[in-house]
């Protein structure tokens, strides 16, 4: 009796800077649209995002979810220079209350007050406040204020950096006073233009094109007397180039270049797509590249590249196991974050295209018990995951005689659909049936596979249908003798749940010596 070999192996990442045909087990070659391991089986297929905002005039660029006093407050600037409050309850609708200029980072909180630098450097930062509870008021920082494109808060400070003509410069506010006059010799000098800022705990994070600083100490220079600030390198390899990509987690800041996604504390920086094994994948997804977008929800930092050629890849890294994942239908100008202040934690994205803004947090969660609504984003897209496995030799060199492949998953259908659709299934064993011609179903899963690791294209095995409970397991036949063997499982229809359990393949090794 065969004894069919499973192939994932609990594998629920994807990567790319191994050969195929030597892929570690907890690896696939790709894997889009499921949510591994945090929810009730290995793979499951991931929620649909849905509309977090009403129309509004333009995308939104940036934003944050401000906590006032009297409340949070979602605050989002869009791209035809117009600021907007967001309710947080359905309907969501997005109400103006004035003018903002271009944004190249989300907005900071300082104390009580919001803080929005111009991105193209023409004005001084923008103050929001809300003591009261109603729509922010808006004002303008000191007319002493730097006019830079970025800044953090550090300290009981307003730190900025890439003013318009000295875009090396790092400024500060005076400590606990930021709307009032700026002390002009309270600065430090960085090595080059800065792209961005960020802030820890014991430091505050200078980014450049290809470097990065840190700035340590706590009392910047004054013109009444000398600080103990000093500026120091931390990596000369390793910047940010969009700074939309800036996000914090656990007293680390991460960040994202041509050459990765980094992580640093302030003392060591690691690149997240090396030790996550995508860095080639990373750098030819950088190319041609028009913005990159990330924020932190959970334990997951989730980062958008939008390319010159229209496409989106979004990408999703687990931070504590440093290993990724992709969403499809993600085309993110901008992410905004909550930390849980008032209930539970949030993600938002600016949809490029759609002037809305998009509720991410539903993906991470898809309810996989009594929906009878097939999971689809918002904008009408089902969610189809697809994953590829690696390339598996099975055992010592040499050729295998290979039987069946045999997939176990629950992929439901709604009641609707399923009344309507007929199966017939001859049975061979209990819980285990054979998936008929493809003509002869509805075709819910395909199953294809290839012969060699180089291939480029895959050849279709079939089809197999709905489940018709809540654990199906079906066999289709492979045939022939190879070497080794690679799958591709692709959904084909929407459906109320989706879930892998595993994939099999029932093979005999043949005479080593036979070539």
């Amino acid at each position: 009796m065969s004894a069919p070999t499973p192939l994932l192996q609990n594998a629920w990442a994807f990567a790319r800077d191994f050969p195929r045909d030597q892929m570690p087990k907890q690896y696939m070659w790709d894997i889009v649209d499921y949510v591994p391991v945090i929810i009730d089986a290995n793979l499951t297929g991931r929620g649909g995002w849905v509309w977090g905002s009403g129309s509004m005039n333009g995308d939104a660029m940036s934003g944050i979810v401000a906590a006032f006093p009297q409340g949070e407050q979602l605050l989002v600037a869009s791209t035809a220079n117009t600021w907007y409050v967001v309710s947080t309850s359905d309907p969501f609708p997005a109400t103006s209350f004035g003018s903002c200029t271009l944004h190249k980072q989300n907005p900071i909180q300082g104390g009580l007050n919001v803080f929005a630098f111009d991105g193209i450097g023409a004005s001084v930062p923008q103050v929001l406040s809300s003591p009261s509870g109603a729509a922010p008021t808006i004002a303008n920082m000191h007319a002493t204020a730097p006019k830079a494109k970025y800044g953090t808060y550090y300290n009981d400070m307003v730190v900025v950096g890439g003013t318009p003509g000295e875009d090396n410069v790092v400024r500060f506010s005076i400590p606990a006073n930021p709307l009032n006059a700026w002390d002009s010799n309270s600065t430090l000098g960085s090595n080059k233009p800065i792209t961005g800022m960020g802030a820890l705990r014991a430091a505050i994070l200078v980014f450049h094109n290809g470097s990065t600083e840190r700035i340590r100490g706590q009392v910047p220079d004054r013109s009444t007397g000398k600080g103990d600030m000093k500026v120091e390198p931390l990596f000369d390899r390793v910047g940010c180039g969009d700074a939309r990509s800036i996000a914090y987690w656990q007293d680390n800041c991460v960040f994202a270049d041509e050459h990765g996604v980094h992580m640093t504390d302030g003392a060591v920086i690691r690149n997240l797509c090396s030790q996550g094994a995508i860095l080639y994948y990373w750098r030819m997804l950088y190319a041609n590249q028009i913005s990159v977008a990330g924020n932190v929800f959970l334990d997951y930092y989730q980062v958008t590249i939008r390319r010159s050629d229209g496409s989106a890849t979004t990408l999703i890294c687990d931070l504590n196991r440093r290993q990724w994942y992709r969403f499809s239908n993600v085309y993110a100008l901008s992410y905004i974050a909550s930390s849980g202040t008032t209930g539970m934690e949030r993600i938002y994205a600016g949809m490029a295209g759609t002037n809305r803004l998009a509720r991410m947090s539903p993906m991470y969660f898809p309810i996989t018990t009594g929906n009878t609504v097939v999971n689809a984003d918002a904008d009408g897209k089902p969610v189809l995951p697809v994953f590829e496995t690696a390339w598996y030799q099975m055992g010592r060199m040499g050729r295998k005689r290979t039987r069946f492949a045999y997939l176990t998953y629950d992929m439901r259908t709604t009641a609707a659909v399923a009344a309507a659709t007929k199966f017939d299934f001859p049975a061979e064993l209990e819980g285990e049936r054979v998936a008929p011609a493809p003509a002869a179903i509805m075709p819910m899963v395909s199953l294809s596979r290839i012969n060699h690791p180089a291939d480029a294209s895959y050849t279709a095995m079939g089809n197999m249908p709905p489940s018709t409970h809540s654990y199906t397991r079906f066999k289709l036949p492979v045939s022939g003798a190879h070497y080794g063997i690679g799958f591709k499982v692709t959904q084909l229809q929407a459906s109320t749940v989706t879930r892998v359990y595993n994939l099999e393949v029932d093979e005999l090794p043949l005479e080593p010596s036979r070539l």
